[in-house]
């Protein structure tokens, strides 16, 4: 796999690395994300929430691991990874009668955390109201990028980019029927470097129209990133 850069290479993640994904993606992922950094920086958490926050996710992104590509990047002098695109390959299920490991993944490993509970609906409900294979119902596969993050030492350098354009091409090349690309985008350098490799917003969701009880915004400290995009690369 290319990467044209003298600084990283590109790899195909195996087993042997997904003890270091984890924790590159508990710090560049997990703390950065708009929504889950929004929701841990406006409540006030134990080390304990802290702790079972991470194990939520850690569970999740490992049975993730277990059938989807994920390509890495590794800094050449210190074989480090500084960059991460883990996707997951979803079949149409009205054209697919068998399992489907996405579903698997998700509905096994239910979060036990109430903050990641509420992360994980807001999701949910995002890409239910997107309804892509509806909009897309030839596509009898889509690819998505469910999380792309660089190390904070190497951002604004294109990185996130060229993960995705490696993404793009083994979509292309490798996945059978594949309809669509698509993502869920809380930031808008992570919008402008997918919409640079020609990825389109189909529906946005400003966060600030979630509210609590008492009526007061939940993603109040979001912006200028509080437009939630699903940006979608159509290939059929």
């Amino acid at each position: 796999m290319e990467s044209n850069n003298d600084q990283y290479t590109f790899e195909w993640a195996n087993d042997t690395h997904l003890s270091e994904i984890l924790s590159f993606l508990h710090e560049n992922f997990d703390k950065e994300e708009t929504m889950l950094k929004s929701l841990r920086d406006n409540n006030s958490l134990t080390i304990e929430d802290e702790e079972s926050m991470r194990i939520d996710h850690e569970r999740l992104i490992r049975a993730i691991f277990v059938f989807s590509p994920c390509i890495i990047a590794i800094e050449k002098s210190s074989k480090k990874i500084i960059g991460v695109n883990l996707m997951i390959v979803s079949k149409n299920s009205k054209s697919d009668d068998g399992a489907d490991g996405v579903s698997a993944a998700f509905s096994n490993n239910p979060p036990k955390n109430e903050l990641m509970k509420q992360y994980f609906n807001y999701l949910s409900e995002i890409s239910e109201t997107a309804d892509l294979y509806g909009k897309f119902p030839n596509s009898k596969a889509a690819v998505e990028f469910y999380a792309v993050a660089v190390d904070r030492n190497y951002r604004r350098q294109g990185l996130s980019r060229s993960l995705m354009a490696a993404g793009i091409s083994f979509a292309k090349n490798t996945v059978k029927d594949v309809g669509f690309i698509f993502g869920v985008y809380t930031s808008l350098y992570s919008k402008k470097a997918a919409g640079r490799l020609g990825l389109k917003s189909i529906m946005d969701v400003d966060l600030l129209h979630y509210k609590d009880n008492d009526g007061r915004p939940i993603f109040q400290d979001t912006p200028p990133h509080n437009v939630v995009s699903v940006m979608v690369l159509q290939l059929i």
